[in-house]
């Protein structure tokens, strides 16, 4: 029985910013929801552009020569990226991607948000997005600083052209319906 248990369950997953681990957290509901309506915006503004993905592993540290291993809710990388790794490295970028998308969750820490952001950005992201449920926020982070969109908005930012949105999609499905 402990084999089938151990076959069947996942290890949580692990960051590591500078060799320092981090457990990533379970989501719960609000933090699913959002995390999907982020993904059907992207990957319906990226066309065939690139691919998005959810929960995908990039190993930073080959970019910056540390021990830093992120995880982002959301990624999307250009084609012409994925196309110059081989196949293993397809699996696990040894760059960040084009966009990381994370979404706050009651666990949310500010110190390691920022600290991921920052990594995000020195190893090749054009675009690290804050999306806050509880405020219903996104604020994209560039090289250039920070950009913040309230519910009501449109997204629209210079660093990622294509990307165009209602920031209402992403947390259209939060609210149950009549309460």
């Amino acid at each position: 029985m402990d084999t089938l248990r151990d076959t069947l369950s996942d290890k949580p997953a692990i960051e590591t910013i500078d060799g320092r681990p981090a457990r990533k957290v379970s989501p719960q509901r609000t933090h699913a929801l959002v995390q999907s309506n982020a993904l059907i915006i992207l990957r319906r503004c990226a066309g065939s552009r690139g691919q998005v993905a959810t929960e995908w592993d990039f190993r930073l540290g080959v970019a910056d020569g540390t021990n830093t291993l992120l995880v982002p809710d959301l990624a999307y990388v250009a084609i012409e990226r994925l196309r110059a790794l081989s196949r293993a490295d397809r699996e696990q970028p040894p760059f960040a991607p084009d966009i990381a998308v994370e979404v706050r969750s009651r666990s949310y820490r500010e110190q390691f948000f920022r600290e991921k952001a920052r990594k995000y950005l020195a190893t090749g992201a054009a675009l690290v997005l804050d999306v806050d449920p509880a405020k219903r926020l996104v604020t994209a982070y560039t090289i250039a600083g920070k950009t913040q969109y309230a519910n009501g908005a449109r997204f629209r930012h210079d660093a990622v052209t294509w990307l165009d949105f209602e920031v209402d999609e992403l947390f259209a499905d939060i609210d149950l319906p009549n309460g």
